[in-house]
C-alpha cells in the first residue's frame, strides 16, 4: 500500500485487457514481448461484428471507462447523467464492475502440463489482464459457483502433472493464514466493495505459458497460479470465453505479480487505436526505450494541462489527488474542478471558430455520450494539441488522442471525476516505459512513436 501512495502514476499497465501473441523462446530470456490486439479488432474474441457503427464503438468504451472507475475507486465514483459533465449532485455508487462491454485487451495463456496430448501440452484460457488486481486466477474444476464459460473446460488442475498444491501456513504461501482454503494456501479476491464480484479459492505453483504463431512457445515453471472455486456476482456477456485474472499489478496482499515472478523489474507498451494494428508490450530489457525524444519523470504527484500551448496552471487542483496513467481507462477523466476549466477552454476555442456547443436543446441523435460535442468543422480547421506537465517532462496527445470526429460532430474525449486518469486514448502514438528501479519510486519514460504494426 505505501508504493500505491507514493506513485505519481498509479501504474495499472493494461488491467485494462491485452491479447497476448508472442514471446522470445531464447536461451537466457531477456525479455517478453506481447503483441497488443485492439477490442474491436475482428481477431480479438470481444469482435462485436462489422454491423457496429463508430458511435456504438466508442459508447462501448465510454461504459467500459465507467466500469474501470467504479473498480478502482468503488466509494467515489458517482453516476453523472447521460453525458458526461461536472454538473449533476448525485449520489454515490458501488455497482458492479464485472459487467463487462467487450471494449478491452485480453490476455491468451497456456495453463498446466498435460502429456502426452498431442498438439500443445498445455490448455489456452483467456484472462484479463489487471493490475489493478493482485491475484493470477483461473476458474478451475469444482467450482461452486461458478461462470459460465464456453469452448474451453474450467481449469482441470487435478490433471495437470505440473501443478503443486501448497498447505495453509506453509511458508511458500503468500497470502496470511487467515485467507486459507479448507487445507490449501488460499485467496479472496474481491472487486467493487461488498456486492461486487468475489472470487475465492486455493493457490498454487503452476507453469504458465505463453504462446505465439511466430516465435513458438516460452513456458515458466512453478509460478503461482489461484484456482477460483467460489465466484460470485460474476456478469460477462455471454457467450464468454473469460476463465479469470493475469495480476501485472505493483504487489500486496496476494500472489507476486507475473513480471516480478519472472524476475523483471521494467515494462513498457505502445497503443495504437486502429482496429487493423497491433501494438506492443515489453517486460525486461526490451522495455528500454532509445529514441532521441525521450522524456523521463520520477513517478511522483503533480502536473499541469495546456490546451493549444496555453498553460492552464492546474498544478493545485492535482497536488492531493495526484494522477493516475492507466491503460485500462479508455478515456482520460480529470478531477471536477481542473475539468471545468478545462472544459471552458475547449469552449472558447471552437467559439472562435464559430462553433458553438450542442446543448441539451441541439444536440443531434447518435452522438457519441460525450459532454464536450460541437458541429464537425470545415476542412483545414486547425485542431488544438492537449499537453500533461509533468516534472522535466510534458506529455504532448495530438489531435487524434483527444478528438472523437464523426460525419457531423467533433467530440473531445474527456470526462469529470473524483480523480484524474490519463486513459489508453490519450496515451496512443506514445511509447511509455516504466522502471521501478530508478529513484526513490521508480521513473516513468516516455516518447512519440508509430505504434502500430499489421495484424
Amino acid at each position: 500500500m505505501a508504493f500505491m501512495k507514493t506513485l505519481f502514476f498509479v501504474v495499472y499497465l493494461l488491467s485494462s485487457l491485452l491479447l497476448l501473441h508472442s514471446i522470445a523462446t531464447h536461451e537466457g530470456l531477456e525479455s517478453i514481448t506481447l503483441s497488443l490486439i485492439h477490442p474491436f479488432s475482428v481477431h480479438s474474441p470481444f469482435y462485436p461484428g462489422k454491423n457496429v457503427t463508430d458511435v456504438e464503438k466508442t459508447n462501448l468504451l465510454i461504459q467500459a471507462t465507467v466500469d474501470r472507475m467504479r473498480h478502482l475507486f468503488p466509494m467515489t465514483t458517482r453516476s453523472q447523467g447521460k453525458y458526461w459533465n461536472g454538473s449533476s449532485e448525485v449520489d454515490d455508487i458501488a455497482a458492479t464492475v464485472l459487467e463487462y462491454s467487450g471494449a478491452y485487451y485480453v490476455a491468451k495463456v497456456g495453463i498446466g502440463s498435460f502429456p502426452p496430448v498431442p498438439g500443445p501440452k498445455w490448455l489456452t484460457y483467456y484472462l484479463i489482464m489487471d493490475t489493478g488486481s493482485h491475484i493470477t486466477w483461473v476458474q478451475c474444476e469444482g467450482c461452486n459457483p461458478c461462470f459460465p464459460l464456453i469452448q474451453i473446460p474450467n481449469f482441470p488442475f487435478s490433471r495437470s502433472q505440473s501443478y503443486r498444491s501448497i498447505p495453509c501456513g506453509h511458508r511458500d504461501c503468500p497470502t496470511p493464514r487467515e485467507d486459507c482454503y479448507g487445507g490449501s494456501c488460499g485467496f479472496i479476491a474481491r472487486y467493487s466493495g461488498n456486492d461486487g464480484p468475489l472470487t475465492r479459492g486455493t493457490i498454487a505453483r503452476e507453469t504458465l505459458t505463453f504462446s505465439s504463431d511466430i516465435s513458438g512457445s516460452m513456458a515458466y515453471n512453478n509460478l503461482f497460479l489461484a484456482c477460483g472455486l467460489q465466484n460470485n456476482n460474476y456478469r460477462f456477456r455471454q457467450p464468454n470465453k473469460i476463465a479469470g485474472l493475469l495480476d501485472l499489478g505493483p504487489g500486496g496482499r496476494g500472489t507476486p505479480p507475473i513480471w516480478r515472478q519472472v524476475d523483471q523489474k521494467r515494462f513498457s507498451y505502445c497503443l495504437f487505436t486502429s482496429e487493423q494494428t497491433s501494438s506492443k508490450l515489453h517486460i525486461g530489457e526490451g522495455a528500454r526505450l532509445a529514441q532521441p525524444q525521450v522524456m523521463s519523470t520520477p513517478l511522483l504527484r503533480g502536473s499541469d494541462i495546456s490546451i493549444a500551448g496555453i498553460r492552464l496552471k492546474l498544478w493545485g487542483f492535482f497536488r492531493f489527488g495526484g494522477c493516475v496513467i492507466d491503460t485500462g481507462v479508455p478515456f482520460t477523466s480529470i478531477v471536477a474542478k481542473a475539468y471545468s476549466i478545462v472544459r471552458i477552454v475547449f469552449i472558447r476555442y471552437f467559439a472562435q471558430f464559430g462553433l458553438q456547443l450542442y446543448g441539451s436543446g441541439s444536440r443531434p441523435s447518435g452522438l457519441p455520450m460525450f459532454d464536450l460535442c460541437f458541429p464537425r468543422p470545415p476542412q483545414g480547421f486547425r485542431f488544438p494539441t492537449m499537453t500533461f506537465h509533468f516534472k522535466r517532462a510534458d506529455l504532448v496527445v495530438q489531435p487524434t488522442g483527444v478528438f472523437s470526429v464523426g460525419s457531423n460532430y467533433i467530440c473531445v474525449t474527456l470526462r469529470s471525476g473524483d480523480v484524474t486518469l490519463i486513459g489508453a486514448y490519450q496515451q496512443t502514438q506514445h511509447k511509455f516505459s516504466f522502471d521501478l528501479e530508478l529513484g526513490n519510486t521508480g521513473t516513468l519514460f516516455f516518447a512519440p512513436e508509430n505504434c502500430g504494426a499489421p495484424v
